[in-house]
């Protein structure tokens, strides 16, 4: 077609087709011709258009001009010489361009959706009779971005826009449900299926997904309240009514409530008093309650903590970060409770002192806990556990006070306080810990600092392994729920709503307009439905949805990223054997001729703009990509990503299955992050593969003070190559040495190394400017000097210099931005791209010179220089952004003009070879293997998508 296609309709065999510029045109499919064309008088450009009828000579368009009018007319009003037909009818409301329409005919309603991010409900009757009336009728405001799609129904409209968000509204303009699952820049396709109850959503990340409409509210609950007065009271969502339960003027003003966990939360609660007053209560019998006088001043804080259904601990915290355990058991009868104090905690030293929330860790032995410093700690369930495990040392002597009752009249007694036996210190940061789950052997903590961590507990201590942030702008993370099927949900608070998230779909499941988390707020979750309750205005207020935390939808399609690819990176692969179809870990290099079978993965680490980093699991044999897990540490752009130590999860001789490597990234806000990566089989997954991440350290470039000028360093357009050292298994980066050769920005660095017979190995780094030139490094040396200080010093002062390079290569006239080596006999092939769209292949010979043994000076520098060198002025159109070569006598390129094109090297100027196009806009990295010889190589390009191509040589 001549112009834009807004849309098709079939008529009799034949297409009907609105063009861009206001013009349908008939277009017989069989002998590809157009029949007729037919323009609108109002010649404008259009954002969108709607065909209905059935027929050509009832065809009736609906266009959406960018002067925010609608525009609807008649092509069949025109004669057989296709004059131009005028508007019936013109149509303003909105303030925006329109994006998309929805007409129903059976109520003669149309549907627009439009930049000004709001959706509008027009009564039109039926379009296919010119000289009808336009009413607007309702306009719905809900979206926080433009609104891209739209689709009316008999009983709902469902929109669709740039927000992520799927809305489902009444014909009355009211939201019935919110679909948030998809990432990036918006929700581009959406249909909608009224009688199976289905929308199915497409986005800019790639992802595909069904969703079950569902607007039905169900479940029973308890809600507690107390009172300024200090009066409790109980509401029954069944018989919708108040009841009071107890009256206690010692909790007036100052009351905490905390409900027990559990089925019905076993019938008990806890409140606690500004004056050291504790009171358990069960509900079913308030006047069995227990009092208790724990402390001679306030009560900060109180949890509970559970284990099974044996064993239940009331926790509370007083002043001077002393924290009573109380053990809570009932009688047989059910009519009365016993709560004994078992012992007590004293917390570390810190402003706000008192413990935030508590759980047991299986098999019950220790009690985890947080505090409002953002600390997590380690508590034996038992003191005696202390001896049993060696870790009496642990323990501080200090007294309580402790009454048995409010009218006991016991004396005091003295009660040793224990200390933690491991602390993970302002784990969450100053504004404290907000809950601590146990589940699947890991320990997990959330806090206000919008993240939470997965943690492991070793040998008594408490070891961090994985933090992870939630959906971009919660802040204030506020519990974790593992569902039945073992997903996790994440409770939390975005601005003035709080969130049910899930790290899985990146959905929000529920969101409720509460006005923020700093009030009273409580969360109940079962299978069947889900209620949040809270205080706002002097009200308590309840939400409830069917289905709790769960959302009957489907993942058509995994998506990838949300916004542009920045870097490709191939970790390994993994084939499944034939006789178990079990993975196990296999280089390229060693597979046998013909094992390219079904059973071989590539696993691929891809790296975005949306700040996230994703493992891939890729079926040589097919089409698809399986998203394995995404990691979320970074806050800004992840730009570059490094892989090594590939192997399997305990040795070459291990004969489970699997694959592990390490991880380093780097991105925007000078942010660099270490992670390990294990890839396990997993049946029940897609790709019959799970993927476990592990966070070993994180760095800072802009961290300190640079001594010698004074001042923080500037990051953000940075001259600057550096050199890191990893310690401890990568648990810590170490700078050891940097430089400011280029004196302008570094685009690329490459490092690799060179092997002579009976000669030590030498590594060598490639780093590439703005300018084109090339320079080499001997990082030997200075990786020697960084072994001899692997532990920081008191002052760790500058990083060494790296000093002159050995050589200098002006490649190209602008910009590197691409650059690849591979060891051959005569030296190393060396491979560039440019912005200039030219390629720079030469190959560099290194000498090591002897060593002077009588002398005993210093190992001499090795001595680089070009033996051939070659150019292709013209091999791209546009920037040269992907090099790889493949073989001494082989070599791919990828620019942004969307060109793969190989090269045959030898002797000479590389020769081209083929070009193909690929449907990946401004790629930004690519990244190549050998598969097997029959198989050949696979190329994987990355940049607004991801595509993986096959190449036979």
């Amino acid at each position: 077609m001549p112009d834009w296609v807004w849309d098709a309709r079939w008529l009799e065999g034949n297409m009907a087709l609105a063009l861009g510029h206001n013009s349908v045109v008939l277009y017989d499919p069989v002998i590809g011709c157009l029949l007729q064309d037919v323009p609108c008088t109002d010649r404008c450009t259009l954002s969108s258009a709607c065909l209905i009828g059935d027929t050509w000579k009832e065809l009736t368009v609906v266009a959406g001009a960018v002067s925010n009018q609608l525009l609807v007319w008649y092509p069949a009003a025109a004669l057989v010489d296709s004059k131009p037909v005028a508007p019936d009818r013109r149509v303003s409301g909105h303030v925006g361009a329109v994006f998309s329409m929805s007409y129903l005919e059976s109520k003669g309603l149309l549907a627009t959706a439009s930049e000004d991010r709001s959706v509008r409900i027009w009564k039109v009757g039926d379009l296919r009779v010119p000289g009808g009336r336009v009413q607007n009728i309702g306009h719905c405001f809900g979206h926080s971005a433009r609104v891209w799609q739209v689709k009316l129904l008999e009983n709902y409209l469902v929109s669709a826009g740039e927000d992520c968000v799927c809305l489902v509204w009444s014909h009355e303009g009211e939201i019935l449900q919110a679909f948030r699952g998809h990432q990036g820049r918006g929700i581009r396709a959406l249909a909608a299926h009224e009688k199976q109850a289905w929308v199915i959503t497409g986005g800019d990340d790639s992802g595909i997904r069904l969703w079950h409409l569902a607007v039905t509210l169900a479940g029973s609950w308890r809600v507690l309240a107390v009172t300024d007065s200090g009066v409790l009271y109980l509401y029954d969502l069944e018989v919708k009514c108040w009841e009071q339960l107890l009256e206690d003027k010692r909790f007036q003003s100052y009351c905490l409530l905390e409900a027990a966990p559990g089925p019905e939360g076993f019938g008990l609660c806890a409140m606690a008093s500004g004056e050291g007053h504790v009171k358990v209560v069960p509900i079913n019998t308030p006047t069995a309650a227990v009092d208790l006088t724990l402390f001679p001043g306030k009560v900060h804080s109180v949890s509970w903590a559970l284990r099974g259904y044996e064993e239940l601990l009331l926790l509370a915290s007083g002043p001077g970060g002393v924290v009573a355990c109380l053990e809570v058991t009932a009688a047989p009868s059910g009519k009365a409770i016993f709560v004994q104090e078992r012992c007590r905690y004293r917390l570390p030293p810190s402003k706000q002192r008192w413990h935030t929330c508590s759980a047991f860790l299986p098999p019950g032995d220790f009690l985890v806990c947080g505090d409002r410093r953002g600390s997590v700690l380690l508590f034996p369930s038992r003191p005696a556990l202390l001896q049993d495990l060696g870790l009496g040392g642990q323990a501080e002597a200090g007294a309580g006070d402790l009454g048995g009752g409010g009218d006991s009249g016991e004396g005091e007694t003295a009660v040793t306080e224990w200390g933690p036996v491991s602390i993970l210190r302002s784990l969450h940061g100053k504004q404290g810990v907000t809950s601590v789950t146990c589940h699947g052997g890991y320990v997990y903590s959330t806090g206000r600092d919008g993240a939470y961590y997965q943690l492991l507990v070793r040998g008594s201590q408490l070891q961090p392994v994985l933090r992870r942030k939630c959906c971009r702008g919660m802040s204030w993370v506020a519990g974790l729920r593992v569902m039945a099927d073992g997903n996790t949900v994440i409770l939390g608070f975005h601005a003035n709503e709080f969130v049910v998230w899930s790290p899985r779909s990146h959905e929000k499941l529920h969101v409720v307009h509460c006005g923020g988390g700093h009030r009273s707020w409580a969360f109940s979750d079962t299978e069947a439905a889900m209620a949040f309750a809270y205080l706002k205005d002097g009200d308590v207020l309840l939400y409830r949805a069917l289905g709790g935390c769960t959302r009957p939808h489907v993942l058509l399609r995994e998506s990838l990223h949300g916004r542009e690819i920045t870097c490709v990176k191939r970790v390994g692969t993994i084939t499944l054997g034939p006789e178990f179809e079990l993975p196990s870990f296999m280089q390229p290099e060693d597979l046998e001729p013909g094992s390219e079978g079904p059973g071989l993965i590539d696993i691929v680490i891809t790296c975005s703009e949306d700040t996230t980093i994703c493992v891939l699991a890729l079926p040589t044999a097919t089409g698809s990509a399986h998203a394995l897990t995404a990691v979320c540490n970074h806050i800004s752009s992840v730009r570059a990503v490094a892989v090594w130590g590939v192997g399997t999860p305990a040795g070459p001789q291990d004969p489970r299955p699997g694959l592990t490597a390490r991880v380093v990234s780097a991105g925007g806000r000078a942010e660099m992050h270490c992670f390990n990566i294990t890839v396990t089989l997993d049946p029940s997954a897609p790709s019959r593969l799970a993927c476990h991440v592990m966070h070993l350290s994180s760095h800072r470039l802009d961290e300190g003070w640079d001594g010698q000028r004074g001042r923080r360093r500037l990051v953000k357009v940075d001259p600057e190559t550096r050199l890191f050292h990893l310690q401890d298994s990568g648990r810590q980066l170490q700078l050891l040495a940097e430089t400011f050769h280029h004196q302008r920005c570094v685009l690329k660095v490459h490092s690799f190394t060179h092997q002579a017979p009976s000669q030590r190995r030498r590594l060598l780094l490639c780093s590439a400017a703005t300018d084109g030139s090339l320079a080499f490094w001997d990082l030997t040396t200075a990786l020697d000097h960084g072994s001899a200080v692997l532990e920081p010093p008191a002052d760790p002062g500058l990083p060494c210099r790296l000093g002159p390079p050995c050589l200098t290569v002006q490649a190209h006239s602008c910009g590197v931005n691409s650059l690849h080596t591979l060891p051959t006999r005569e030296g190393h092939l060396v491979a560039s791209g440019s912005e200039d769209g030219s390629l720079h292949v030469f190959v560099l010979a290194v000498e090591l010179p002897e060593r002077d043994e009588a002398g005993g000076g210093a190992e001499p520098a090795p001595q680089l220089h070009v033996l051939e060198e070659h150019s292709v002025p013209c091999a791209h159109a546009a920037h040269v952004t992907g090099l790889h070569i493949l073989s001494p006598s082989l070599m791919v390129s990828a620019s942004i003009d969307q060109r793969l094109t190989f090269w045959r090297l030898g002797h000479g100027e590389p020769t081209f070879i083929n070009s193909t196009v690929y449907h990946v806009p401004d790629v930004a990295d690519m990244d190549c293997w050998p598969v097997s010889p029959e198989f050949g190589h696979r190329c994987a390009l990355g940049g607004q998508g991801l595509e993986v191509y096959n190449w036979y040589d």
